[in-house]
């Protein structure tokens, strides 16, 4: 389905009432305000450089410390949320070093996960909010080694969890906002195509309740559809799907932050430099790497830093 038409055929529950004006979702919201330090950030956002960095960067693990000086050298960066004392001091100085810099901290959503952090944590407390069949099995992805359940958003502690997690996330450090990992429903979550329209519903439900709580900080999903609430999505770049990826969605919230990301193993710059300019050309940040835990800086990101590549 494509992502721009996705809102359209989930948007109205069977009781026919709009998603987007569900009265419940909005009231007495726990909000979450801004720092001030954030809030001067981003009034800064329309015009910062078109680019960012995905740094799952481990500081303590050989072959990945000292990496802060390039980190910081990008407008934005998408982090772990981990708390243990080498990972907060690696964003301190990241920060020390770009003072601007846009931090937002990585959250998972539908899969289940091992990684650390305290709204990881929070999400782990949920009993039982797997998919599952009708023969009761539990849908798995990954490789053998790493087995992953898939989430069923429609349960209710698993929203009510995931709702706190955002909020302790953020309240963990002073973060601009969250990437929302795996911001989807994966067709293995259920053969039926009615289960899984209710369980987009019910994911959209959720994220219009978490921008109720989170109204001024920026929430980039993972995912090739575009939903309603967040700011707008990481596109893993395509080159025969990045431009209609990029259309305008009109339930984005402002200011509207599209990625886009390269992930080229074996450094193709000519596959970099052409997918950057598509991206630029329609407004969205850029990134490139050859994996997550390793950062990669050209010299052709630094002429647009200096050149101050600013969004009309």
């Amino acid at each position: 389905m494509n992502r721009r038409k996705f809102v359209k055929s989930t948007c109205s529950l069977a009781t026919g009432i709009s998603l987007l004006h569900i009265p419940e979702l909005f009231s007495a919201p726990q909000v979450v305000p801004l720092s001030l330090s954030s809030k001067l950030r981003l009034q800064k956002i329309d015009t910062i450089p078109r680019l960012f960095c995905i740094a799952y960067i481990s500081p303590d693990t050989p072959g990945q410390e000292n990496q802060e000086h390039l980190a910081a050298k990008y407008p934005l960066i998408i982090v772990p949320q981990d708390t243990r004392n080498s990972f907060v001091k690696w964003r301190n100085r990241v920060r020390e070093l770009n003072p601007d810099i846009i931090m937002l901290a990585y959250q998972m959503v539908i899969e289940e996960t091992t990684s650390p952090g305290p709204g990881h944590d929070k999400v782990r407390e949920a009993l039982n909010p797997w998919c599952m069949y009708d023969n009761c099995d539990i849908p798995v992805i990954g490789k053998e080694n790493k087995r992953r359940r898939l989430i069923d958003p429609r349960v209710t502690e698993w929203q009510d969890k995931f709702l706190d997690a955002c909020n302790i996330t953020l309240s963990s450090y002073d973060y601009d906002g969250l990437f929302l990992d795996q911001c989807d429903i994966f067709n293995i979550a259920n053969p039926r195509n009615d289960v899984k329209n209710e369980m987009r519903a019910a994911l959209q439900s959720t994220l219009l309740k978490l921008r109720s709580r989170i109204q001024n900080h920026i929430i980039i999903g993972n995912t090739r559809r575009s939903w309603a609430g967040l700011n707008g999505e990481l596109n893993e770049a395509n080159a025969n799907t990045i431009e209609k990826e990029l259309m305008p969605f009109p339930h984005h919230n402002k200011p509207v932050i599209e990625l886009v990301q390269t992930l080229s193993r074996n450094l193709d710059k000519n596959l970099i430099l052409s997918e950057m300019s598509t991206a630029h050309r329609y407004g969205a940040f850029y990134g490139a790497a050859t994996d997550y835990q390793h950062i990669l800086w050209l010299d052709e990101f630094e002429e647009i830093v200096n050149n101050t590549h600013r969004v009309t």
